[in-house]
């Protein structure tokens, strides 16, 4: 398990999960929080807090001497002295506790808690054992059904089950927590204050810390309502600090691109890199994607490195301690903060190459698994092949570890930030547009709107989560789609319910970041280590090693943007990573495409292409468009599609989900054989038979491409021996990739050949599927965005085509020409193609398509 950081200031107190982070629980013991008067304690006016502090430090000290003494002697009863003369004397006397009293066991969805005692009626339940338990410990008293569970683990899922306590504590007589109804899975939160340690080594700060925090009126509900106490209102304000903490991180994470791209580019050894740049071999779009990979590589490594996760079990104390004093991240982020570090060399970064390429492939002496994903070879070879100053590389992990708060520094605690929270911050950068300016010297890397490109100036983007659900929709939805899903499962197979559940496949079709995939996954996750509760090891490493393989069997998603779907891939690669253990294949599960441009039932190509394929739209030709509708009037033949084809794909990919991932070796022998299967000839004709079809709506329709048109002809020759016309194969496939066509019998073909996913779930866009003006040309040219209205704008645009306009102008309307005619061309599809005949009409949205 991993260690747990202590809170800062502190040496007997820890908190976990970003149940209230380290820098509020300091300001609660500098009494810097709100409702910290005497009054707010209970305490009459007579008595100040520091006083009455110093009154039960003395009190508590006695108590915990007397249970020291005692504790050990076998002619007393451990309870009697664990129990009842120290745990609920020290809660009574010291933390106010007067109402405390014993509990009866509590039933709940048919599942036995065995409580000890409560407070305030009940809201604030307890489990108070004695020395010989350990909290995270599986233990058969604390289990059901003859399964084992930890202490600590049965008061959270009492927590998570009942709906009248929000907040709650579990203690050993050693260490006392104070936990509250937290759906997480992989990172438990609470406080945690180490009694034993506290007493011996007369740690009084800390000792004052937790009486402020733990006493009975921070957690005494008001006007009845747990989720009114004054811890929780704490909660509350600490995450809208959060917020703002959220806020100033996507700043931050703009500034660290802006810095990693000038960077390299202006470092005087990247001739090559300006060369690949400046002849096309390298686009500004490829460029930016692997500036991105690269700060995800470095988001991973702040998060895997605070909880402790990043080493394998086996690494030395020395291997660590090399890490640590030379190669880990946290080391830049100490040395950012040092402006004489802010220097000319290229150490920092040959080092930070140094770990990565640790990270990709094994390498004695670090320590460190082999990952893979994230840090192979071919994500950033650009830039691998690059150099960048400490200058650069120090102010872009300057921007991504701390913020200003005020009139000084905060740091950013990735440890405790929610993996979703990450994503609502990212996913706000994926329609950023780089600009890379060669008339400048040096030549600029910046984005439309920021103001530091000439080409730049004047647009404006808006920097917003926009796509950013809220946790408890998310959590209601998962809850009510998810579950009666995986109790029908669990109850058909009562012989193995944990292979039943792996056998589940869970979908987001617009996965975006990864938000509800990752819900999904905790929820499955969790009812996998409800039933192996009897495995006599901890908590938290059953709950990783499970949400590990949750993900590698049963999560798969969709989303157009391939920047979302590698954000998407890092999310889930954050909060699965297991020490030891390489990244998990994403690459099957996690694909790029328009979930609702392409082919989901082959059966609709059964009858050939409809004639409404032809409908002329922006930029055809009318005539055209009748000449190609005529032709493909010609004699069709039923069933256009091959059923034993797609059968035969769909077997092909049967063995991939089971193939191990132990190993890198493992991952890469399942990346080969997905890759092989990929270009299989069968698979292939059968893509080309989709693309076909859906390519008839896409194709432009004019005298120059009238003979590489799909028709239904085409069709009708992949079933025969007859050849394919030329040039028909390869116009569909480019506008397939122009276009995103997703064929969902293709790319998840076993799971559609067996009745499809078992589970579909997310929160689609809410997008009319038409052009729209405005939006296209707020971040191009806000101009004409800007307009009084519809004519003025339709004259600026076609200003853009006049005949002396620059080159730049012509394009941005080509473009916008381009973007208008994929929208008509995808309504005309969900309307006419046969996919959707329920929601094909009116004005289409593309949440009700979806």
């Amino acid at each position: 398990m991993a260690s747990a950081r202590r809170s800062r200031g502190f040496t007997a107190l820890k908190v976990e999960g970003g149940i209230l982070p380290p820098e509020f629980l300091q300001a609660i013991a500098t009494l810097e929080a709100p409702r910290q008067t005497g009054a707010d304690y209970g305490l009459t006016k007579s008595f100040a807090i520091k006083e009455e502090l110093a009154r039960y430090w003395r009190i508590a000290n006695d108590l915990h001497g007397r249970y020291a003494e005692r504790r050990l002697r076998r002619d007393l009863g451990a309870s009697q002295v664990g129990v009842e003369e120290w745990l609920v004397r020290f809660l009574r006397e010291v933390l106010g506790y007067d109402d405390l009293s014993v509990a009866d066991n509590a039933v709940r969805d048919d599942r036995v808690f065995k409580l000890t005692h409560r407070a305030w009626g009940g809201t604030v339940p307890l489990l108070l054992v004695t020395h010989d338990f350990d909290l995270d410990k599986a233990d058969p008293r604390f289990g059901h059904d003859g399964r084992r569970q930890a202490p600590h683990g049965m008061m959270q899922e009492y927590l998570n089950a009942e709906d009248g306590a929000l907040w709650g504590m579990v203690s050993d007589g050693s260490k006392l927590r104070i936990l509250r109804d937290n759906a997480s899975l992989t990172r438990p939160a609470y406080i945690e204050a180490d009694l034993d340690l506290l007493f011996a080594e007369e740690l009084y700060p800390d000792f004052a810390a937790l009486w402020l925090s733990a006493h009975a009126s921070r957690l005494r509900p008001v006007d009845d309502k747990p989720s009114n106490c004054i811890i929780e209102s704490w909660r509350r304000k600490a995450h809208e600090i959060g917020e703002r903490v959220r806020e100033n991180l996507r700043d931050g994470v703009t500034d660290a691109l802006r810095q990693l791209g000038n960077g390299f580019l202006r470092h005087p050894s990247n001739a090559r890199l300006r060369e690949a740049l400046e002849g096309g071999a390298l686009s500004s779009e490829r460029y930016f994607e692997q500036l991105l990979r690269l700060v995800y590589r470095l988001l991973f490594l702040f998060a895997a490195e605070e909880r402790d996760l990043l080493h394998a079990p086996d690494a030395t104390d020395e291997q660590r301690a090399v890490f640590a004093e030379g190669y880990a991240l946290s080391r830049l982020r100490e040395r950012a903060l040092r402006r004489r570090h802010y220097d000319r060399n290229r150490d920092l970064w040959q080092g930070l190459q140094i770990t990565f390429g640790a990270l990709a492939e094994d390498t004695p002496g670090l320590g460190l698994p082999a990952l893979g994903g994230l840090f192979r070879a071919d994500q950033c070879p650009a830039l691998d092949d690059a150099a960048i100053t400490n200058e650069h590389l120090l102010e872009a992990v300057r921007t991504l570890a701390f913020f200003r708060s005020d009139r000084s520094l905060a740091r950013i605690n990735y440890r405790d930030m929610d993996t979703e929270e990450l994503g609502s911050v990212y996913e706000s950068l994926l329609e950023l547009r780089p600009v890379i300016d060669v008339d400048t010297s040096p030549w600029t890397f910046a984005f439309t709107g920021d103001g530091n490109s000439e080409r730049a100036k004047g647009s404006e983007r808006k920097l917003t989560g926009s796509y950013y659900t809220p946790p408890t929709l998310v959590s209601e939805l998962v809850s009510s789609t998810l579950d009666p899903v995986i109790a029908e499962a669990v109850a058909s197979r009562p012989d193995d319910p944990r292979a039943a559940i792996l056998a589940l496949n869970v979908v987001d079709p617009a996965c975006g970041s990864g938000h509800f995939l990752l819900a999904a996954a905790r929820r499955l996750a969790a009812e996998i280590t409800r039933i192996e509760a009897d495995a006599d090891t901890s908590d938290e490493a059953t709950r990783q090693r499970a949400l590990r393989e949750v993900v590698q069997h049963c999560i798969y998603g969709v989303d157009r943007n391939p920047l979302a779907v590698e954000l998407c891939k890092t999310a889930l690669w954050i909060e699965t990573i297991e020490p030891g253990k390489p990244l998990t294949f994403l690459d099957s599960h996690i694909l790029q495409g328009d979930s609702l441009v392409g082919v989901l039932d082959p059966e609709i190509m059964a009858s050939g292409i409809p004639d409404d394929a032809y409908k002329p739209l922006t930029s055809d030709d009318k005539a055209v468009c009748r000449d190609l509708k005529k032709r493909n009037r010609s004699p069709k033949q039923e069933d256009l599609f091959d059923q034993d084809a797609v059968l035969e794909v769909a077997m092909a990919s049967l063995d991939l989900d089971a193939m191990p991932e132990d190993t890198l070796d493992d991952v890469e022998r399942k990346r080969t054989t997905w890759e092989t299967g990929r270009r299989d000839q069968t698979r292939a004709r059968e893509a080309l038979r989709a693309n076909l079809f859906v390519g008839a709506y896409f194709a432009p329709k004019t005298h120059d491409t009238l003979e590489i048109v799909p028709q239904t002809q085409d069709l009708q020759r992949l079933g025969s021996e007859l050849p394919q016309r030329r040039g028909v194969g390869s116009h569909v496939d480019d506008l397939s990739a122009a276009h995103d066509f997703f064929h969902w019998h293709l790319a998840f073909a076993e799971i559609m050949q067996d009745g499809g996913f078992d589970v579909v779930l997310g929160n689609p866009p809410w997008e009319r599927i038409k052009l729209q003006e405005q939006e296209f040309f707020a971040s191009r040219s806000p101009e004409i965005a800007s307009a009084p209205n519809k004519a003025a704008r339709d004259r600026l645009i076609r200003q853009l085509n006049r005949d002396d306009a620059p080159p730049v102008e012509k394009a941005l309307y080509l473009e916008f020409l381009t973007a208008k005619r994929e929208a008509e061309a995808a309504s005309q599809y969900a309307r006419t193609g046969g996919r959707f005949p329920l929601t094909g009409v009116g004005d289409l949205n593309t949440y009700a398509v979806f």
